[in-house]
């Protein structure tokens, strides 16, 4: 993968449930334990597929056997492959998310559109002062998508941080107006050190899967996002 791109691979899960035999065999035997402890059986077959389709993809990039990946977890528990490429992944209900990048520090969030009960409340409660302003100052018909725009672009960038969920969502803000370029606008200065100042980073936002949106956030200037669908195609 050329340097600076970020790829972007959209997967709709019910379309591939038929692919849970084949992306369970490419699974570490850790990862089978993880499948098998859950209650219910879509979400043993979500794990099954999200986990197959990451090793899956990750080895035609590098090459590698899927099967024979080995991940590490940092501090906060975000996945790393030693040797590259980096990657993020991110899931919501039956979509999901996987951006790659052959380096750098990067995250994706996706999220269906939807009515957030208590958007304002969640907003005033956890979400930065701009933030609130602008979402406060959308008409009722905007407000959810409003509050999903940042919602995607916060959780992208705290991914893309790799600083884990103990960063404030309160102590730094990004562009919530639906009609406006996705942005980070402000980063507490007490958080500085480890990430930098909005300048340092891009967002993109991208509608791939209908309902659903998703954004991707990057250290640096100067990425192009390119996106892809996961299909039955793409397992075989």
């Amino acid at each position: 993968m050329a340097p600076g791109v970020v790829r972007v691979w959209f997967a709709d899960l019910t379309a591939l449930s038929g692919q849970k035999a084949a992306m369970r065999a490419l699974l570490s035997g850790d990862e089978v334990e993880r499948a098998d402890r859950f209650l219910m059986e879509r979400l043993t077959e979500r794990f099954i597929l999200r986990r197959g389709l990451l090793r899956l993809l990750l080895g035609r990039c590098t090459g590698r056997d899927p099967a024979g990946l080995v991940f590490d977890y940092g501090t906060h528990g975000k996945p790393s492959l030693p040797g590259g490429p980096a990657f993020n992944l991110s899931d919501s209900e039956d979509s999901l998310a996987i951006a790659v990048a052959a380096e750098g520090r990067i995250g994706v969030d996706i999220e269906r559109l939807r009515p957030i009960e208590s958007a304002d409340g969640i907003a005033d409660r956890f979400f930065h002062a701009t933030e609130r302003a602008a979402l406060h100052g959308l008409g009722p018909e905007r407000r959810d998508e409003g509050f999903l725009l940042a919602w995607t672009r916060k959780e992208a960038f705290i991914k893309a941080a790799g600083v884990g969920l103990s960063m404030p969502l309160d102590r730094f803000a990004v562009e919530v107006r639906p009609d406006a370029p996705p942005a980070l606008l402000e980063i507490g200065e007490d958080l500085r050190g480890d990430v930098g100042v909005p300048a340092d980073w891009s967002l993109f936002d991208r509608r791939v899967l209908p309902g659903t949106i998703a954004a991707i956030a990057a250290h640096g200037t100067g990425w192009t996002v390119e996106t892809r669908v996961m299909d039955a195609g793409f397992v075989k």
